[in-house]
């Protein structure tokens, strides 16, 4: 239950940036901006702990 919970919770999370990276980089300051970069990078350590967690998983199950 709680690998879904932190599953669900980084979702959310990549969502929220997702947005944030759309309102900052294609509607306010641009593609180039250094708060759109900023946002970008995290949103990329979000994303690379989801696959980080779901490779773990696939692993796991191989088992």
């Amino acid at each position: 239950m709680l690998q879904n919970d932190y599953e669900n919770n980084l979702k959310h999370q990549i969502q929220q940036k997702r947005e944030e990276l759309i309102q900052s980089g294609g509607l306010r300051k641009g593609l180039e901006h250094r708060d759109t970069i900023m946002i970008s990078e995290e949103m990329d350590k979000l994303i690379y702990e989801m696959q980080k967690k779901l490779l773990k998983v696939k692993s796991s199950s191989k088992k």
